[in-house]
């Protein structure tokens, strides 16, 4: 009999267009699971994908909206009622089976773990658990109507509601639930999920595409990187993300080393506005905007990253676990990120990384400065940010960790 396990994401394979956190994670646990056992199982409410597939989410999805109507219409419709229409289309995606619970994929298959990425509203996971007797993980970034409070989205007479009636009662019906951050632990834990089941599991990396031997050489030579210290940021271009502080930082960085230049990965809300302060600042010979990447090529970008750069406009509210700093670490980059959330508790100054203030667009320069003059400095970050990655800092050692706890062979 085959082992296998499964890993599902409540949302459609076109989910979270601009935004491809939720399947970066969700596949590199998949990825950990198929180095395992052999093989996992991506399940979505449109199909079942392997981790390979997965990587590459969200599929493209085609629009005959025109942008600029339809942004002019959805200014005059009430906030509230956008959220509501959006919540009510989620819960209608979700209904009837999904393909993994139909037909024979699973015939003849030892479903070994059933891990279910945590959503406003949940799917197959504990129905397909107790069906195979496998226990079920829910991996929770964050509880839904709590993070999106955090962001000013309300949902007056019904938020409250949901994270009752389907937020909470999902979280209690799992055997373990993950979380990436002591915060979100402590959110769950108020929700009413008992505490011997709630562990922290930080965002990892995938190991099998994160490494010191990623060649950036074609990456190099597209953007003409030769002889440049390349400073790096990829992510969505978000407001929390806080881009000024970097480019700012890098301003001041370029006007003593003309040999710098910066690289901005991916795309978002603020792209166009930071392109602008770029613009501003009479850096677009110093500054390069890739656009969105496939995440396959990320590696390859980031193994040309001599610093790499986490940020955050505020330290206020951090309870994520940033995917970056990990991957940049894996790839051989020297880090630097700011004092926010529990980073502070999961990494030592100046052994594992640099911090600085969040925000502080002046604090980061001089961190970048002394990565820049400081070789011995830079040579120890990136040694040191390698070994822990090796140690313990891919999905496969947090998911070994889980089969641990729930018993499961490894």
């Amino acid at each position: 009999m085959i082992k296998t396990s499964i890993f599902i994401v409540p949302r459609l394979s076109t989910a979270w267009q601009g935004n491809e956190a939720g399947w970066i994670t969700s596949s590199g646990w998949a990825s950990a699971g198929e180095q395992l056992w052999g093989e996992a199982l991506v399940a979505t409410v449109d199909g079942i994908f392997n981790p390979a597939e997965a990587r590459l989410f969200p599929r493209p999805v085609s629009s005959s909206l025109n942008k600029e109507n339809y942004s002019l219409i959805r200014k005059s419709i009430p906030e509230f009622l956008i959220t509501a229409y959006k919540d009510w289309r989620l819960y209608q995606s979700k209904k009837g089976a999904w393909p993994i619970e139909n037909g024979t994929v699973l015939y003849n298959k030892k479903v070994v773990l059933v891990w279910e990425r945590h959503d406003l509203f949940h799917g197959p996971g504990r129905s397909l658990a107790d069906k195979f007797k496998a226990p079920l993980v829910v991996s929770v970034e964050a509880p839904v109507v709590w993070e999106a409070e955090k962001w000013g989205v309300n949902r007056p007479g019904w938020g409250k509601w949901l994270e009752t009636k389907f937020e909470a009662k999902s979280l209690k019906n799992a055997d373990l639930v993950s979380c990436v951050s002591d915060e979100v632990k402590q959110k769950v834990i108020q929700l009413g999920v008992s505490s011997n089941k709630v562990i922290v599991s930080p965002n990892r990396v995938d190991g099998s595409l994160f490494h010191p031997q990623v060649d950036g050489s074609l990456i190099a030579q597209k953007f003409n990187l030769t002889n440049k210290r390349v400073i790096g940021w990829t992510g969505s271009f978000r407001p929390f993300h806080g881009l000024d502080t970097v480019v700012k930082a890098f301003k001041m960085v370029n006007n003593r080393y003309n040999d710098t230049v910066l690289i901005l990965v991916g795309s978002g809300q603020e792209h166009s506005r930071v392109q602008k302060l770029v613009c501003r600042l009479g850096l677009v010979d110093s500054v390069i905007f890739t656009g969105r990447q496939p995440f396959t090529v990320i590696p390859q970008i980031v193994s040309n990253f001599y610093i790499s750069i986490v940020s955050a406009s505020s330290a206020e509210g951090f309870h994520y676990s940033p995917l970056k700093l990990r991957e940049y670490q894996a790839v051989g980059s020297a880090v630097i990120a700011p004092k926010a959330g529990n980073l502070t508790e999961l990494f030592s100054e100046g052994r594992d990384l640099l911090f600085y203030n969040a925000g502080d667009e002046n604090d980061l320069a001089e961190k970048i400065f002394l990565l820049l003059e400081n070789k011995t400095l830079h040579n120890s970050l990136v040694k040191r940010g390698t070994q822990l990655i090796e140690e313990d800092g891919t999905w496969l050692h947090e998911l070994k960790r889980v089969a641990k706890l729930l018993n499961i062979e490894q």
